[in-house]
């Protein structure tokens, strides 16, 4: 249902189906962390370029399962990364009922 990638030039990530909330979450925390870390820089430092705070980093990196959509898209950002989406199922229609 979602993937990681990277941004266009760099390597793309391959597509991966979750089977729940809590490893899409843990998926995502892994990979902030190992993308902070190749480049380098702190949680501080993350935290600054993508306009949140350090505490924010730090529990996203510990998968909180509480945390604010739109601060976690601007962590990712921040990293050269992105959130995709694909549709899996279609939804049914109220009209159809």
């Amino acid at each position: 249902m979602t993937a990681l990638s990277s941004r266009p030039g760099l390597p793309r990530a391959r597509a991966v189906t979750f089977r729940s909330d809590e490893a899409l979450l843990a998926q995502i925390a892994v990979t902030v962390r190992h993308r902070r870390l190749a480049a380098g820089i702190t949680q501080e430092v993350l935290a600054g370029l993508s306009g949140t705070g350090p505490r924010f980093v730090r529990e996203l990196e510990q998968a909180k399962p509480t945390l604010e959509i739109g601060k976690v898209l601007a962590v990712l950002q921040a990293l050269g990364l992105r959130l995709a989406l694909d549709v899996h199922r279609p939804l049914e229609s109220s009209r159809n009922k």
